[in-house]
């Protein structure tokens, strides 16, 4: 038989559930809260400093405030209109000493403070599974340069290390009007003009190659993306001692052994690119318009490229070779021509030559006079009629050729020294093998632009030519025709 309770014999246990639910709550909410606070603390240990640093006022010799486990230095500065100070964390588990500049300009002063926060974040982030903490450490030195009378430009360099590695030093620039406050970008320098900052990126290209110091560890193609003519790669920058000077973070695109490259350009060289504001009263008579003339080292091949155009492929081809400064030549197919047009007259317009192969790529010693002829000179006629200029030079088909061949053609007949087979294997990865092996001086190399292949194996070509010393240059240029 079931034992009956009354309703009001009930209610003492049920209160004391509703109780004990309570107690268990508030519990965990307190433990939430404590919690929370231990983190947030963490972290304020990083963003007091700047907040303090910030609203103090400025007053003779040296003023200190101090955190909890960090003290902010403010000190004299030389140059006008800018306060220093130094944010030393004496917490050995963040361990930090940064000094930075602080102006009467906000947006210059928020550039300033959201890459110390950021910097700060980032260490801390990786220190927080240390195990050895004296082997932490976070630095960051800053440099003002002077330059005319109305700007600063500002270097903040950064060295850290985490559980005793360096982990690469890296560089943030600022350059601002002094008078304004008007934050300055590469863009304002060189006058927003686009043919300034090609010819900026084509000359900061090649001369980092030329750099002893550097030119045996460059990773070439991190170079050319970080050197393509985006104004953005030309952004951390400062003005110093008459020179524009670009500054890369370590192991950015060369061996971390070799430290943080640098490049130093005398304004005078770069005036006639310059924004009026900018020039230097320094004249020079050798300029980035007019440099002085490249000494080459006699290395050069051709490269050449049969059987197009095609409208993927040739294309590809094309950005590649623009994007390592090569020339090459292409001989094309007439009968290819027709809906293909924009890319016979981009490879003229990109500084490339074009030859003759046919007009139909059938073996010309197989043909009556009359039908070589016909062969050739359609192909010339379309090419012309598309843009103005007849090809410079011809390539029979399959390289055969006899006595009515030569006859036929009024242009200089080109041949190769390298074939690369990539018509036969259709595989990237044998490309730069076949070229190595018996690469010399004044080699003419034959690929094919309507294989994908070639396209994808043609990067690692270049990337090895560059590096060997190599210029690519057309068929014309290699053998003089024309001259």
């Amino acid at each position: 038989m079931e034992q009956q309770h009354t309703k009001g014999e009930n209610l003492p246990l049920k209160r004391y559930k509703w109780i004990e639910v309570l107690l268990i709550s508030v519990i965990f909410m307190l433990s939430a809260i404590v919690g929370g606070f231990m983190v947030l603390n963490g972290d304020s240990k990083f963003q007091n400093a700047t907040a303090l640093a910030s609203n103090s006022n400025p007053g003779n010799g040296i003023k200190e405030v101090k955190a909890a486990e960090q003290a902010v230095i403010e000190v004299e500065s030389d140059f006008e209109g800018i306060r220093l100070f130094k944010d030393n964390s004496i917490d050995p588990a963040n361990p930090y000493k940064i000094i930075y500049p602080s102006t009467k300009f906000k947006p210059v002063n928020q550039k300033i403070t959201d890459y110390i926060k950021a910097t700060k974040q980032q260490y801390i982030t990786k220190i927080q599974d240390s195990k050895n903490e004296m082997k932490n450490n976070l630095s960051i030195a800053v440099k003002i340069t002077p330059y005319k009378e109305n700007y600063y430009s500002i270097l903040m360099t950064k060295k850290e290390t985490v559980n005793g590695k360096n982990v690469g030093d890296a560089y943030y620039t600022l350059f601002f009007n002094r008078k304004t406050g008007e934050l300055i970008d590469s863009k304002k320098i060189f006058n927003q003009n686009v043919e300034h900052l090609k010819k900026l990126s084509k000359y900061v290209n090649q001369k980092m190659l030329e750099q002893k110091s550097y030119k045996n560890h460059i990773n070439i193609k991190k170079w050319n993306i970080l050197s393509y003519p985006y104004w953005k790669n030309y952004n951390r920058f400062v003005i110093e001692n008459d020179a524009f000077v670009l500054y890369y973070d370590q192991g950015a695109f060369t061996d971390e052994s070799v430290g943080t490259p640098k490049l130093s350009i005398p304004m005078s060289f770069l005036n006639p690119i310059l924004g009026s504001a900018f020039q230097t009263s320094v004249k020079s008579d050798i300029t980035i318009l007019q440099p002085v003339p490249k000494k080459s080292l006699g290395k050069k091949v051709a490269l050449t490229f049969d059987d197009g155009p095609h409208h993927k492929i040739t294309r590809q081809v094309l950005d590649l070779l623009a994007q390592y400064d090569a020339k090459a030549t292409f001989f094309i197919v007439g009968n290819q021509v027709a809906g293909n047009e924009s890319i016979v007259k981009a490879i003229l317009a990109e500084g490339h030559e074009i030859g003759n192969h046919s007009w139909s790529h059938p073996n010309l010693t197989k043909l009556s006079p009359s039908n070589v002829s016909a062969q050739v000179d359609k192909t010339n006629n379309t090419i012309f009629k598309i843009t103005g200029h007849y090809p410079t030079v011809f390539r029979p088909p399959y390289g055969e050729k006899n006595k009515t061949v030569e006859d036929s053609v009024s242009t200089p007949l080109v041949m190769w020294t390298i074939d690369t087979l990539d018509w036969k294997y259709r595989d990237s990865s044998k490309l730069l093998p076949k070229i190595q092996k018996t690469l010399k001086n004044n080699d003419v190399i034959l690929m094919h632009d309507i294989h994908q292949s070639t396209a994808d194996g043609l990067e690692k070509v270049l990337i090895y030519l560059q590096k060997e010393g190599y210029e690519c240059v057309t068929v014309s240029e290699l053998k003089g025709y024309g001259k």
